[in-house]
């Protein structure tokens, strides 16, 4: 097909691309268009654009811009090691996991692989905050959720269910089999991860699964646990805490005797069960499409889910090859999170980030810390969910504080962005419309761009970067 006519996907409405389009597929499956993108996605085409980031080649770039945060690649021992010799190198370590994150969502090239750690985390989600996860947090995102974001679903499941972040944040490193000792019962099973794995992790909480099946889900992961809590940090099995006796879980029906294959059967079961399909589809599909995603998305991507076995990029391929996806791009669109906001404005400016100190404070602000969600439901993926004025107000103020260059640790240069562009940075209109083109795929209202076109020069803040600052600071800007 030509450029002119692209669709990706084999829907019934064919979209004419354009700039529109391109700025909604990088709304959508990254955070958003830098300058030029638009143009690049132009001449390349969605669908090999899409499989660019399907494919998630090497970013040797953004190697470079991560080398100098060395602790990111530390194992979990030395993270304790260094904590136990001095207690303030956990701010050093949990600072460069900050600055991380913002860096790869601003600066990565493979986008969509910076979306999906993104949600994986947040759907297998742990508390950076909750006693010792703080020490494995680094490592439960470099080594459990990174590598498999866009692989198999089962290889995901069962990174997240034996790293030392997820058992001790739901506590199942001191789950263990209840036994009778002496004529006394003592109880040792913590049904923490049975019901987070069947509730969030997998089936869905509307699944239909009983109490009962909570219990036996737990009892499959005793004995699974951390070799040291404050020295080691390593997934080790203890067979002698393990619960042999026979478990049902949801169809699953497991003998007496097994040991540490009782977890892993369990897990084969459930990351193949048509509900779990269903559910992780839906999950995805309001991601990528909208907050109460259309069904039909939602089953054609858990037939995939179910035909591929579970494999994660096939999935995403469906979702985004349904004509459902491509109507919203001339839509009110998708309100966005904290994070999403954040990220697309830094873009949006063409930001260097070299610490994210500063831009974490003001997630903060807006009520989306980092790695900070205290339930295990992670962070609410419904748009809807993160409006109100009291959010808005500090989304305003960072728009503002962006383009004026006063957040530390990013760089802004508004002026030669905008004459980069072809726009004349010293004329309010001209830099209204050239945003309005390069980012936001001419999608700016008129309101918009008479508001921001009303601009006058004077004060110690440019032009540009007070039209800059109301332009990211828009309705437009709020969604994707």
């Amino acid at each position: 097909m030509s450029v002119g006519s692209r669709f990706l996907g084999r829907g019934p409405d064919p979209v004419e691309i354009g700039p529109r389009v391109a700025v909604h597929l990088l709304n959508r499956i990254g955070f958003g268009a830098r300058p030029g993108d638009v143009n690049r996605i132009l001449g390349m085409g969605l669908d090999r654009y899409v499989q660019e980031q399907l494919d998630a080649p090497p970013d040797p770039e953004l190697d470079s811009r991560l080398r100098g945060l060395i602790t990111l690649g530390y194992p979990i021992p030395q993270v304790l090691a260094l904590y136990n010799a001095d207690q303030r190198s956990i701010g050093v370590i949990l600072d460069e996991l900050y600055t991380a994150k913002i860096i790869r969502a601003v600066h990565a090239r493979n986008q969509l692989q910076e979306v999906m750690v993104d949600f994986w985390f947040n759907h297998f989600s742990v508390f950076v905050q909750e006693g010792f996860t703080r020490y494995y947090t680094a490592a439960y995102e470099r080594d459990a959720i990174r590598p498999h974001a866009l692989g198999s679903f089962r290889d995901l499941l069962a990174a997240t269910a034996a790293h030392p972040a997820m058992l001790y944040f739901l506590d199942n490193y001191l789950s263990r089999a209840t036994v009778t000792v002496n004529g006394r019962l003592l109880r040792g099973l913590n049904e923490n991860y049975g019901r987070e794995l069947l509730e969030l992790h997998t089936v869905g909480v509307d699944a239909g699964y009983t109490q009962e099946h909570v219990v036996d889900a737990a009892r499959c992961f005793t004995g699974w646990g951390i070799d040291n809590v404050g020295t080691g940090g390593r997934f080790v099995y203890r067979p002698a805490l393990h619960d042999t006796g026979a478990k049902s879980v949801f169809g699953l029906n497991l003998p007496a005797g097994g040991g540490r294959d009782d977890g892993d059967k369990l897990l084969d079961y459930l990351s193949l069960h048509p509900q779990t399909a269903l559910f992780i589809s839906r999950k995805l599909a309001q991601r990528f499409v909208a907050d109460d995603p259309p069904p039909r998305v939602v089953d054609r991507a858990a037939a995939t889910f179910l035909a591929t076995g579970g494999d994660i990029r096939a999935v995403v391929r469906a979702i985004l090859g349904s004509a459902e996806l491509w109507a919203e791009a001339f839509g009110a669109g998708k309100p966005k999170t904290p994070f999403e906001l954040v990220a697309s404005a830094l873009r949006a400016v063409d930001a260097q980030v070299t610490n994210g100190r500063a831009v974490v404070a003001y997630l903060q602000n807006m009520g989306m810390p980092l790695y900070a969600c205290v339930p295990p439901t992670g962070y609410s993926n419904r748009g809807a969910d993160w409006l109100n004025p009291s959010s808005h107000l500090h989304r305003m103020n960072f728009a503002l504080d962006l383009a004026s260059g006063a957040i530390g640790g990013v760089s802004t240069d508004v002026r030669g962005m905008l004459r980069r562009m072809g726009g004349n940075a010293e004329d309010a209109r001209s830099v209204a419309n050239t945003l309005s083109a390069e980012i936001f795929g001419k999608g700016v209202s008129r309101a918009t761009l008479n508001a921001a076109s009303r601009v006058a020069p004077g004060g110690t803040v440019s032009v540009a970067a007070r039209v800059a600052g109301l332009c990211l600071a828009s309705p437009e800007m709020q969604v994707r």
